[in-house]
């Protein structure tokens, strides 16, 4: 092929593969898309596709999937899949070029993580929010640290996304790797309207994290009257004690936080 031929052939390609064509073009066949891939200077294996992913190239990353390429290819250091390392950071046009192109939306690296908990522990969360469209996301994922979706909207205030994320039938008591639970979350942030949320879920206000510490106990230790007032009517035992052998009020007492340890004091009492 003499160079004025390859270089329509780019063109032509490049416009198909963009999307930019008007009218719409047949799409390239696998050995078309791999002669544009290579005029274009990539080798079609997946180790290059994954670095045309990595450098934002939109066009050369729709070439690799009309040419054949598997979608779902990991990095051999991190396990990462090219929407993975997107996500990361924040590439969000590939990450929707990645997501139409079949690319599994709940794929792990090597730690675990899925795009979704890479993209919020990152805090992308625009593109948290394209893959929360996803319909076959698993909102139950979790990576090496136990952190679930649910989770971090919860440490975020995001009442609107953990109600849908319950309706998708986020697990309320999943524990992380400390054993804290998004009822533990919302206790330390006294956001009453997501433990109300939580609890309405059936999430429990006595489970207890890896050092024996409860929603309740998190309550006390900040001082957050209104949250501990609610664990209490909800069931919250406020005699339950920690590996240390304090209870919430113990806690409370311990960092000066008096109003709240008044409550949970009476609480043990009347218990």
């Amino acid at each position: 092929m003499n160079r004025t031929c390859s270089q329509i052939l780019l063109v032509c390609l490049g416009l198909v593969l963009v999307g930019c064509s008007s009218p719409p073009a047949d799409k390239p066949n696998p050995g078309q898309a791999q002669q544009f891939l290579k005029l274009r200077g990539y080798t079609f294996d997946e180790k290059s596709f994954l670095s045309a992913a990595a450098a934002n190239d939109v066009i050369a990353v729709n070439a690799f999937f009309a040419a054949g390429i598997n979608p779902n290819a990991k990095e051999a250091e991190s396990g990462a899949t090219a929407l993975v390392a997107a996500t990361t950071h924040g590439d969000i046009e590939i990450v929707k070029v990645l997501l139409k192109g079949g690319t599994g939306v709940n794929e792990r690296d090597k730690a675990g993580f899925t795009a979704i908990l890479r993209a919020l522990q990152n805090k992308q969360d625009e593109v948290a929010d394209v893959l929360l469209s996803q319909p076959t996301l698993d909102v139950n994922a979790q990576g090496s640290i136990g952190t679930t979706v649910l989770m971090s909207y919860v440490s975020r205030d995001r009442e609107d996304i953990v109600q849908k994320l319950i309706v998708r039938k986020a697990q309320v008591n999943l524990q992380d790797a400390e054993g804290d639970t998004a009822l533990h979350l919302a206790s330390r942030r006294g956001n009453v309207k997501m433990l109300e949320i939580l609890l309405a879920a059936g999430a429990n206000p006595n489970i207890k994290n890896k050092l024996g510490g409860t929603p309740l106990m998190w309550a006390g230790v900040f001082g957050h009257e209104e949250a501990a007032r609610l664990l209490l009517e909800k069931g919250a035992d406020a005699r339950l004690k920690d590996e240390d052998g304090m209870t919430a009020a113990a806690w409370a007492t311990k960092n000066k936080r008096d109003d709240v340890a008044q409550i949970l004091l009476q609480a043990e009492k009347k218990d």
